[in-house]
């Protein structure tokens, strides 16, 4: 029995130790979802991009972008911004979903997060985020949203 007890004990303080502390941020945690709804952009793939940016009066001229303006100047304004700036892309099809726990190395801090999608209908298709947390990025129909990405969001 006392053999029963340790064991019981040693099991428990394993669990324990291996959970992560209230409101931690595991570092395999996604930090980036995707998800292009079947009739995203009306059954057309769709550009996005991830745009973090260290520079706030970049941030400010960027957030005054639409989405055609960005996707037309983007090789031009990341040559300007140099290190200022960091560009994750990708090319949605409708009903693809990407979950990434990692993006590319930024050598500081984001200030600013701009998510870019290109759809055929009118609009600025633009969403900005202060800083850098984790992004649930919906692609629909004619527009997309962007909320905070947390644990165990389906």
């Amino acid at each position: 029995m006392k053999r029963l007890a340790m064991i019981l004990s040693l099991t428990l303080a394993g669990c324990a130790a291996g959970a992560p502390a209230p409101g931690a941020v595991r570092a395999d945690a996604p930090v980036l979802r995707i998800l292009a709804e079947p009739d995203a952009n009306g059954r057309r793939p769709v550009a996005v991009d991830v745009v973090r940016v260290a520079d706030p009066a970049l941030a400010g001229r960027l957030a005054g972008l639409d989405a055609a303006g960005w996707f037309r100047d983007r090789e031009a304004l990341s040559a300007e911004a140099g290190t200022r700036i960091a560009i994750a892309s990708w090319e949605m099809v409708p009903g693809q979903s990407v979950l990434l726990h990692s993006l590319p190395p930024f050598a500081t801090a984001p200030t600013q997060t701009l998510v870019y999608a290109l759809y055929g209908a009118l609009g600025a298709h633009r969403q900005t985020l202060d800083g850098a947390g984790a992004l649930d990025v919906r692609l629909g129909r004619e527009s997309f949203t962007v909320a905070p990405l947390t644990e165990g969001t389906p």
